[in-house]
């Protein structure tokens, strides 16, 4: 069958501001008034361009996710152009999270608080097209949804509480509020609690949740009445962000008799395409160079690698190039660069021995790398640098200094290591993150691949890939699939394709697979995802019994000791397929089932699909029998029994799917 090939894809984002923070306090006391500042970019004031009335106040989802109500005292108003302001009272309102006697303290200038939001009634979506996307999968809603003629959506809640495992300190509380990783802190120790009925007692609040999965569009959600339930002031779901189980919903009570299972009724509207001055979500993604003008070409950036590595004699460890390029200049073989270093010269034997892959582990080595001539370059250059290899411990050092003086802004690297091939290790993934937080695009020129890859992350987790799959990838919903490098028979072939079809049908095009990037199955998955017109993602790992493919749009790569860290990189899926396998993919299965008791990811549906044999005997049942064991021995987290699906029927699996995630 003949697929259509994807249409080009964008970034969607709520059109918000960042998020205000604190500029005054008003009133301290066990309910703070305070004055919200919000700065407006020039993108956005152009994009509201004099409708302020569509404008409304969203909290931080942390903030109401601890019980705390953040409610305007009056409209937004704007002291300069480019800054709006806005009163507000804050409010601890569930009684047993305990931090009402703490609040006053908690709430201080500087503290982010929420953001602007504008919603214009053109972008609002009517029922029918509302219904429409529903049909079309191209947006999921919980189970229990209806529409009413206006385009209202009323939501129900799961029959759950979240509670904390464990009392939460003030140390807690500051890393949670304004902590770069806070929203993982909260999520570790925020636990859902099965009830019969979500009950708020008179005076009381609760935070629950619901399933809902957004692509191309952000609900607003009403804050509700008094009889049914206030919504906290939380009240904006970003696309994307907003995709899984635990799409967080807070009520408070403020009537005076006893609410069992509120509800919350909801907006639908369009969200728009990442625009400058325009961010979405907590963590507004980069900038990347090409949006300025200023790409590369991989045979540009190749052809110059090659002009200056031109060297006599063997290729050795100290033979790093370095080269700092202008920014206004494109980076090609007839470029002079600003800064060059390429191979020593009159070393001694000794100095020779001690510079090897091992040295920067040695606080004493003799040797001074080529990065050392990237401190001559004036402050605030800018310059974009090429790296023969990816940069060991002491270049790493001089980069990062270089990064915080504006010296360099790109790097572009040809190898990925000197002793390992095609493959970084765990050190080199933690560079990476360095160089994320200092704002420093990193570009791959992969020879093996014939392309210049740009590093995207997506949350703590990044990738490699062609900045053409940039926008698809942070959008895609992922499912992670593993399985036995063994080719799968034809009839194992077409199962897996249909039960990858049906996964299709349910998410739509936005959906994508992410392998460990070997044959048999994962090469399967890869192949498959390209007829269907999805995009594929790979965590390569240096191996000795099986090869990679190189079809995947999104790639990571791992040297053979890393293996477990590798792991971590499937963290960015949404949901886990096992397929047939070996002891590699148990081991996987155990790292997974671990991540999920610990809370390191959400407690999704696990799938194992395929047959033992002829007779379609799910090949891992007697994995269900044992998981069945481990909890009845109170060994295991009881989400085990209906959180597992054990099958060779590919039709079963969308329907499990909808089931746990509780959607319509």
């Amino acid at each position: 069958m003949q697929h259509e090939q994807p249409r080009a894809t964008r970034r969607w984002v709520t059109p918000e501001t960042g998020d205000g923070t604190v500029i005054e306090l008003l009133s301290a006391g066990s309910e703070p008034v305070v004055r919200i500042g919000f700065d407006l970019k020039r993108g956005f004031r152009d994009l509201i361009a004099g409708r302020e009335e569509h404008l409304i106040f969203a909290a931080r989802s942390r903030i109401a996710r601890l019980g705390i109500d953040v409610i305007p005292n009056g409209s937004i108003t704007f002291d300069r152009d480019d800054h709006a302001v806005l009163e507000a009272t804050v409010r601890s309102v569930v009684r047993g999270y305990g931090l009402e006697p703490v609040l006053g303290s908690l709430v201080r200038v500087g503290l982010p608080v929420g953001r602007l939001v504008w919603c214009p009634p053109e972008s609002q979506l009517t029922s029918d097209e509302i219904h429409d996307l529903v049909k079309r999968h191209a947006i999921q809603l919980p189970s229990d949804y209806s529409i009413d003629a206006s385009g209202t959506l009323t939501i129900r809640t799961h029959r759950l509480k979240y509670e904390f495992s464990r009392h939460l300190r003030r140390k807690d509380l500051d890393q949670i509020l304004t902590g770069a990783d806070g929203k993982n802190l909260l999520n570790r120790l925020q636990v859902p609690k099965q009830v019969d009925d979500v009950e708020i007692e008179p005076g009381d609040g609760v935070i629950t949740s619901c399933s809902m999965f957004l692509h191309e569009h952000y609900v607003v959600l009403d804050r509700g009445s008094a009889t049914l339930g206030e919504h906290l002031q939380a009240i904006v779901l970003d696309p994307v962000s907003t995709r899984g189980t635990r799409v967080f919903l807070e009520f408070s009570n403020c009537s005076e008799r006893k609410i069992v299972n509120p509800y919350v009724t909801a907006k639908v509207y369009r969200a728009r395409a990442a625009l400058p001055g325009i961010t979405g979500g907590d963590a507004p993604q980069p900038t990347l160079l090409a949006d300025a003008g200023l790409d590369l070409t991989y045979e540009d950036v190749a052809a110059t690698f090659d002009a200056l590595e031109q060297q006599d004699g063997e290729e050795l460890y100290m033979h790093r190039l370095v080269a700092a390029f202008p920014r206004e200049a494109p980076v090609h073989a007839g470029v002079r660069p600003l800064a060059s270093w390429t191979h020593p010269v009159d070393m001694s034997a000794e100095q020779v021995a001690a510079i090897s892959p091992r040295s920067e582990h040695r606080t004493g080595s003799p040797h001074e790398y080529g990065t050392a001539v990237l401190r001559a370059l004036p402050e605030g250059a800018r310059t974009t640098v090429l790296l023969g290899y990816f940069p060991n411990l002491f270049e790493h050092l001089d980069l990062c200094q270089a990064a915080r003086r504006g010296q360099v802004e790109r790097l572009v690297f040809r190898r990925a290591s000197y002793e390992h091939g095609s493959f970084l290790s765990a050190n080199d993934q933690t560079r990476l993150a360095d160089y994320e937080a200092l704002g420093l695009e990193v570009r791959w020129c992969n020879d093996e691949r014939k392309h210049l890859a740009v590093h995207v992350f997506r949350g703590l987790r990044g990738f490699f890939m062609e900045p053409r799959a940039v926008d698809k990838f942070r959008r895609a919903l992922i499912i992670a699939i593993y399985g036995s490098a063994k080719a799968l028979d034809p009839v194992e072939e077409a199962r897996l394709g249909e039960l990858l079809d049906g996964l299709h049908r349910m998410f739509g095009d936005n959906l994508s697979f992410l392998t460990g990037g070997g044959p048999g199955a994962m090469q399967f998955a890869t192949d498959h995802a390209q007829r269907l017109g999805l995009l594929s993602g790979s965590n390569y790992i240096e191996t000795v019994d099986q090869g990679t493919n190189k079809q995947s749009e999104y790639y990571q790569v791992f040297q053979d000791i890393s293996r477990h860290n590798r792991q971590r990189w499937f963290e960015v899926a949404s949901f886990q397929l096992f397929c047939v396998g070996g002891v590699g993919t148990l081991e996987e299965v155990g790292l997974t089932l671990t991540d999920m008791k610990l809370g390191v990811i959400e407690p999704a549906p696990l799938v194992f699909f395929g047959a033992a044999g002829d007779d379609d005997e799910p090949y891992w049942d007697p994995l269900r029998r044992q998981l069945e064991r481990i909890v009845t021995c109170g060994r295991g987290p009881a989400w085990l029994y209906d959180h597992v699906l054990m099958t060779s029927d590919p039709a079963r699996v969308p329907s499990f799917y909808k089931k746990v995630l509780q959607l319509g």
